[in-house]
Parts: C-alpha cells; structure tokens; sequence
C-alpha cells in the first residue's frame, strides 16, 4: 500500500539539523507523495525549494491567519509573492493554508477576513484548490465560502468537528481531515461525528 501525507510542515527550523534524513526516512516508509504545505511566505517559498528537490514531495502556498501582514499595503505585496511562487511550478498544488483564526488573532478579524477572501481569489484565478484553517471562526468561514464560490474546492485542514460546519462543509463541497483538533481536550463529540457523519 502506498501511502500519501497531505499534509506537514517540512520546512518548519526544528527540522533544520535533520529534515534530510527524515526525507530519506519518509521514503523508505513507504509515502509515495508528500505535500509539505505553505502557512507564511517564508514556508511557502521553503516549501517551493522542497518540492523542487525531491521528485516525491508537493507544496501548498499561501498565508494563514497566524502569519498574515498587518497592513492592506503589506497583504497585497504578500498575495504577489504568493502568486509568483504558485506560477513557478506545477508542482504547488494548492493555496493555503489559509482561513480564519479567532483563537490566536482577536484584533484583526477584518484584516483576516479580506486576506481570506483575496487567497481565495488567487485560488480560482490560478485553477487550484485551497487548504483553510479555521478556529473559533465557524460562522464567519462558512459566511465567506458562501459568499465567495470556490471553483476547485479544497479541504478544511484544520477545524473543529463541529457538526454543523462539517454539514456546511460537505454540502460545499469541501473535504474534510480528521487533524490535530480531533485530539483537543474540548473534542468531546468528535469520535460520534468520525462514526456517523453528519447524520
């Protein structure tokens, strides 16, 4: 069985002293693809290098919530960048990871809606899904998809298991992992949801 990782932080510096052995480790694990996934602009363009080196391994790129700029002037010079980057290889497969993050970032929901709906954008112009990230932001991602149609959809990465976003989700059309968040303390309905869906 082949086995496919849709998504890590490859170029995150705690792999620094070792990310080639663990490369080479990954391999021989049997992971026939590798999508070492984009969060800022430095790990998108690292993510860029990555793919480019290794005929196994994929990016994403784009900018999370956690990481936008704090300026309009400072987003649009981002989502140039992001462009750029997308456009030098085939091998950038999606934009994001992208969304939404009311846990980490409070004073800036307006300037992580607008960075959102702009990736988004970016998204479609350039033919690629998208890859979200969303806390404490349920209503407000849903709202946005809504408002603003995907045209290759994509999958909610990180997310809470909250039932009716799951729901939303599918009904756009949206993947959805079963990530990190399945393992919070406060993920108490998780297990029902994974067994029964959205029933």
């Amino acid at each position: 069985m082949e086995l496919f990782d849709s998504h890590a932080h490859l170029d995150d510096e705690k792999f620094d002293n070792d990310r080639e052995e663990l490369i080479q480790e990954i391999k021989k694990a049997g992971v026939a693809n590798f999508i070492s996934a984009g969060y800022s602009l430095e790990g998108s363009k690292k993510g860029l290098e990555l793919a480019q080196k290794y005929d196994f391994i994929y990016t994403t790129a784009g900018v999370s919530p956690n990481d936008i700029p704090q300026t309009e002037d400072e987003l649009w010079k981002m989502l140039r960048e992001i462009e750029q980057i997308v456009k030098q290889s085939d091998k950038v497969v999606a934009i994001g990871e992208i969304g939404l993050d009311y846990y980490w970032e409070k004073e800036n929901k307006e300037l992580q809606k607008l960075a959102f709906i702009k990736q988004i954008e970016l998204a479609n112009y350039l033919k690629k899904p998208i890859v979200i990230h969303t806390r404490e932001a349920v209503m407000d991602t849903l709202e946005i998809l809504k408002q603003n149609e995907v045209i290759k959809k994509g999958v909610f990465h990180c997310c809470p298991l909250n039932r009716e976003l799951v729901k939303e989700a599918l009904k756009l059309g949206f993947h959805i992992s079963f990530a990190g968040p399945i393992t919070f303390k406060n993920s108490k309905n998780a297990d029902e949801i994974i067994r029964n869906g959205t029933k």
